[in-house]
């Protein structure tokens, strides 16, 4: 989208060029102006009669500090340039990742739901259309009707919990996060371990559906790439108005060649927190497990 507006903008594309011309006119006009009011000159000779503060020198140091600075913009451009990749590349992920939710979304509905109720709508219309003494077959018509709706009600059930798991507004995060352990537990068979200390109450919701889909990720990375038998989730918050998360294992920790551009899981967990004001980092031993470190506001989601 952003590629689009700027290459429909005509007039956008040549903004660089007018400010480069902007520049090339000031310098001329400055460099006219010396010469006629022989700035140089005049400086040199200043400078000259306060010798004894050798502010002759100050010439050459604001050169070495313009250089100095001149490097640290090119080095902060790049390190900008390579986050503007990174987000670009994350938004595309994103992107993707909604639409594939959104497809196997539709195909349960259409499967599981038109099958249902294709079911329902035979066995209603068999109860419509049943004579009397046919009560064992609308009996059964009734049961498959049942059966049917108790299909179709844990489906949506499951497509809620999805989209969002309910727990987390009907009894708040720590609840929620202790049920996520130990379902993630069950289902693939790696012992977790959920440690909550002082959790506020009214925690925003920003602030509870991040930490929520931070377990989340990790977790699901423990899985996918560790090779852990144990994990463990800490969650606290303490007396500076910070909220601290804690996801460790005990699997093979991070490769030595692996960065933050290299999973898309990882990048969206560090955008996640950047966004609510937060820090995170991940501490690695190689083969001791991996450490993954959070902090944010307890507020941010107010900011």
């Amino acid at each position: 989208m952003e590629h689009y507006q700027l290459a429909g903008n005509g007039r956008s594309g040549t903004r660089p060029a007018r400010h480069l011309l902007m520049c090339c006119a000031l310098a001329l006009a400055f460099f006219l102006l010396a010469a006629r009011l022989d700035l140089a000159e005049r400086l040199t000779y200043a400078l000259w009669r306060h010798d004894h503060w050798q502010l002759d020198e100050l010439a050459l140091s604001l050169l070495l500090l313009a250089l100095v600075l001149a490097g640290f913009a090119v080095r902060r451009g790049r390190q900008v340039a390579l986050l503007l990749a990174q987000n670009r590349a994350l938004t595309q992920r994103l992107l993707r990742a909604q639409e594939e939710e959104r497809c196997a979304l539709a195909r349960e509905l259409h499967d599981e739901v038109g099958q249902d109720c294709t079911a329902i709508r035979a066995a209603a219309s068999y109860i419509l259309r049943a004579r009397d003494g046919d009560q064992a077959n609308v009996q059964a018509c009734a049961a498959s009707i049942a059966r049917s709706s108790e299909a179709l009600h844990a489906m949506v059930r499951t497509m809620l919990r999805r989209l969002r798991p309910p727990v987390l507004d009907s009894l708040g995060l720590a609840p929620a996060l202790q049920a996520l352990c130990d379902s993630w537990a069950q289902q693939h068979g790696i012992a977790c371990h959920f440690a909550p200390h002082a959790i506020p109450a009214n925690l925003d919701d920003s602030t509870a559906t991040a930490i929520y889909r931070l377990v989340q990720e990790g977790l699901t990375n423990v899985a996918r790439h560790a090779g852990a038998d144990h994990a463990t989730v800490e969650l606290r918050a303490d007396a500076h108005g910070l909220l601290h998360l804690a996801i460790e294992d005990n699997g093979q920790g991070l490769c030595p060649d692996k960065t933050l551009a290299d999973g898309f899981g990882m990048l969206g967990m560090r955008e996640r927190v950047a966004g609510l004001r937060g820090h995170i980092r991940w501490i690695s031993a190689l083969g001791n497990g991996l450490r993954i470190e959070v902090a944010m506001p307890l507020a941010a989601g107010a900011a």
